[in-house]
């Protein structure tokens, strides 16, 4: 009898100190490792900066373009122009579609500073969707949106190298760029 007594005395205690420590503010199901794991998942999903989530190839190389071309400063309107027309051939883009992928892309890399530095984080979400000519492809508009206003800059240059560096190591059994 005095065992069952320690036992409901034990669970009542417990009771006492969970649901005092729960009026004192600590969130009971933090203790959880199921919630614990769940919400870690989804803090890893959507806690991460838009642009780091990009699965299309077509939104990743938007966004790296309109990168490239914000890297010194404020885009002109000649620059702009050319980067939807660029859009719109490669991309087999009506005009609606280009405006709208580079204004989305402007939105996305708003406050991204060191492009060249990202360049990982924006193309893993959906490198793995990219084929050797998409890449080539790629490289090919960013250096015409370099060449829209003279000759690419030495930043201009770095994101160049960054996703051609990328794209070697995350694609090593196809070809080499660069």
């Amino acid at each position: 009898m005095h065992i069952i007594i320690g036992i409901i005395t034990a669970i009542a205690g417990l009771v006492w100190a969970l649901h005092s420590l729960q009026n004192s503010g600590v969130d009971i199901n933090s203790f959880n490792p199921f919630t614990w794991a769940r919400s870690r998942k989804w803090e890893k999903l959507y806690g991460a900066k838009p642009l780091y989530n990009l699965e299309k190839p077509m939104d990743a190389a938007g966004a790296l373009i309109v990168g490239l071309i914000k890297q010194e400063g404020e885009v002109t309107r000649e620059q702009k122009q050319g980067v939807i027309q660029l859009f719109e051939r490669r991309f087999h883009l009506n005009e609606q579609e280009a405006v709208e992928l580079f204004s989305a892309s402007s939105h996305l890399i708003k406050d991204e500073m060191n492009i060249d530095q990202s360049v990982k984080n924006i193309l893993s979400p959906s490198i793995s969707k990219f084929d050797p000519d998409m890449i080539s492809s790629l490289l090919d508009m960013m250096k015409s949106a370099a060449e829209l206003e003279g000759s690419p800059t030495r930043d201009q240059n770095k994101i160049i190298d960054a996703v051609v560096a990328y794209a070697n190591e995350a694609l090593k059994p196809a070809r080499r760029w660069g």
